[in-house]
């Protein structure tokens, strides 16, 4: 989870050094262990199960999966089974898996973020074009 949102650690005698084998990170001082990213080169991404067998079930995965003519690498994780993989080992996780006020505040956050990201690709596509603008104006006056 550590490629959806930034965290640190400070702990006395824990280790952030990371290490990359084959696409999972094991990072020491938080002891987890998730893909950073996919068999097909991309970051994991959460989304919300569609089927009738799981309405609603959010899962992080590839994010090629479901999509037409795209080669997809078989990630698949539910985002519950992760939790409850942390909370073995220690972590904070919620109670109670259908906690509603829980849901809705990490889908806000998400959304959050998403919506950040959405902001930094049109700000950085802005630049360029400015660049681009200033780079023409100037040749064209030479």
């Amino acid at each position: 989870m550590k490629s959806m949102i930034g965290s640190s650690s400070k702990s006395v005698g824990s280790s952030s050094n990371q290490r990359s084998n084959g696409g999972w990170r094991t990072t020491r001082s938080r002891e987890e262990l998730f893909p950073e990213w996919c068999g097909c080169g991309f970051r994991p991404v959460l989304r919300w199960s569609g089927t009738d067998a799981n309405p609603g079930r959010p899962f992080f995965g590839c994010p090629n999966y479901n999509s037409v003519g795209k080669r997809w690498c078989g990630l698949f994780v539910w985002a519950n089974e992760f939790y409850k993989e942390g909370e073995s080992r220690g972590r904070v996780v919620p109670k109670n898996e259908n906690d509603e006020e829980w849901r809705m505040n990490f889908a806000w956050k998400i959304g959050s973020l998403e919506s950040d990201v959405r902001a930094l690709k049109l700000g950085g596509a802005l630049l360029l074009l400015i660049n681009l603008l200033v780079v023409a104006m100037l040749l064209w006056k030479w």
